[in-house]
């Protein structure tokens, strides 16, 4: 295994029982660029990858900072919908693109039986996005439309900040997403909506970024014109 690599042995809330995940050891993931998405690229190992623990027991899935976070409900319904049907497996150690984004799907599965609020489906879905998007295969968008789906409801029906994200980067977000999967009047509108806005005002790096890609989507909105 990849010296960047180490195993450690958790408990599983679902069933109790004990399985080993694999994590990236801090610092030995270099970042080389981002794309106007957040898609982070990496110099060696790449930490997303790693994200989501599945345990080989129940098939209980969720990203490992929220892995312990889950009620007695929805661990029940786990148990119910979900590990019946689990057929034991690991998923420690190295992982390929294609197992990291078996894993995150898992995970995505486990978010829609537990009936889980918008942001969280639209964060699983947008890494989904990018894995794909490294993997050079064209479901990217797809994923890419399915996260727009969760951030545009996420703005309309949750309360900020949602996790880590606030009003102004999940408009951000659905412009950006809109752009990407060709809705260009309606990235035009979002992006619009933030560059006006006071709030938007507080982080002068968005907004920055927000009136680059309202600039690129009026120009590709002009090219399809022709």
């Amino acid at each position: 295994m990849d010296n960047a690599l180490y195993n450690t042995t958790i408990e599983c809330p679902v069933c109790s029982k004990k399985f080993e995940v694999t994590k990236v050891r801090a610092k030995t993931s270099k970042v080389l660029e981002r794309d106007s998405d957040f898609c982070v690229y990496y110099e060696g190992i790449n930490p997303i990858m790693y994200d989501v623990w599945v345990c080989e027991h129940c098939g209980y899935a969720a990203q490992q900072d929220k892995f312990s976070e889950i009620s007695d409900r929805d661990a029940k319904t786990i148990k119910e919908t979900i590990s019946p049907k689990w057929h034991q497996r690991s998923f420690a150690g190295e992982r390929s693109i294609e197992n990291s984004i078996e894993a995150f799907k898992i995970a995505l599965l486990n978010l829609q039986v537990r009936k889980a609020k918008a942001s969280e489906l639209a964060k699983v879905c947008i890494r989904i996005a990018w894995l794909y998007r490294i993997a050079k295969d064209e479901k990217e968008k797809d994923f890419m439309k399915f996260a727009l789906k969760g951030y545009t409801e996420t703005f309309e029906k949750e309360n900020f900040p949602v996790d880590k994200l606030d009003e102004n980067t999940c408009l951000y977000m659905i412009g950006e997403l809109n752009r990407r999967v060709g809705n260009l009047d309606d990235s035009i509108k979002w992006f619009s909506r933030l560059i006006g806005s006071p709030q938007g005002r507080q982080n002068p790096k968005l907004i920055e970024a927000a009136r680059e890609q309202f600039q690129l989507a009026k120009e590709q909105l002009g090219d399809a014109a022709k």
